[in-house]
């Protein structure tokens, strides 16, 4: 698909979900009742974000298996970077049932309404780790977001590489004494954006427990930060600041 027909499907997406606004809303009413948090705002962001996109992309043609929780943030931005990438997404979700099956039924409804094959999403609530297990041999590449003693007891479920992204588990060195102030204002964002945050103050643990991250924080003296740069290689590292509403869900490619 070209980046001209791409927008087109990806304005038609947001078109829809404004259509079925009271369906979306039920489904949040629902997901909210059962202590789950779901901000429909953010998805739609993601969707305008992709809409603006301007880049020359090289097809990949990888058939991907994603295992999380279900934060739509993950759903919307898996769908979306499948189809522009030609992949083939195969969503394995625990929670958030009721809000992701909403959401992914109005967008193949979507891509049917253009006349199009529905190439890129494989999905069905019923699918658990045990389904990618039983069909290794047609995916490319399993990743797994969320908690990573999850993620550790996925791959040795599955017996075979596992990509690890720790979007909404946020590990994070820092002197709580020192830093009163924006530890407060951290652990208060966290706790309004259902994030979970780990907290290390010991240097050597947080450098061993975080060598598979690919985003962490760190708050700390120039000593510290030194070492944690020269010794911990992880995909993304924010130095002395927090990046509270700029705290979105990425891709590792």
């Amino acid at each position: 698909m070209d980046l001209a027909e791409f927008k087109i499907v990806t304005k038609e997406i947001e078109n829809y979900i404004s259509r079925n606004r009271r369906v979306i809303e039920d489904a949040i009413n629902e997901e909210q009742s059962k202590g789950n948090s779901v901000n429909l705002n953010k998805v739609l962001n993601i969707i305008r974000k992709f809409e603006t996109i301007n880049l020359n992309v090289k097809e990949e043609g990888q058939k991907i298996a994603v295992c999380y929780t279900g934060n739509p943030e993950i759903t919307i931005t898996y769908i979306l970077d499948s189809i522009l990438y030609n992949n083939n997404v195969t969503l394995c979700i625990s929670d958030n049932q009721k809000f992701n099956d909403v959401l992914i039924k109005i967008i193949t409804d979507c891509i049917r309404g253009l006349k199009r094959a529905n190439e890129w999403i494989n999905y069905n609530e019923n699918y658990t780790e045990i389904y990618i297990r039983d069909n290794l041999k047609h995916i490319d590449k399993i990743v797994y977001v969320g908690d990573f003693f999850e993620y550790q007891r996925l791959k040795n479920f599955l017996k075979t590489d596992v990509e690890y992204n720790n979007y909404g588990y946020i590990k994070i060195f820092i002197n709580r004494a020192q830093y009163e102030s924006e530890y407060y204002d951290i652990v208060m964002y966290c706790r309004k954006s259902n994030l979970t945050l780990e907290v290390y103050e010991d240097i050597d643990d947080f450098i061993s427990e975080s060598k598979d991250t690919d985003y962490s924080v760190v708050f700390g003296n120039t000593n510290e930060l030194n070492r944690i740069k020269r010794e911990l290689r992880c995909g993304e590292m924010l130095i002395n600041a927090f990046p509270y509403n700029a705290y979105e869900f990425r891709i590792n490619r």
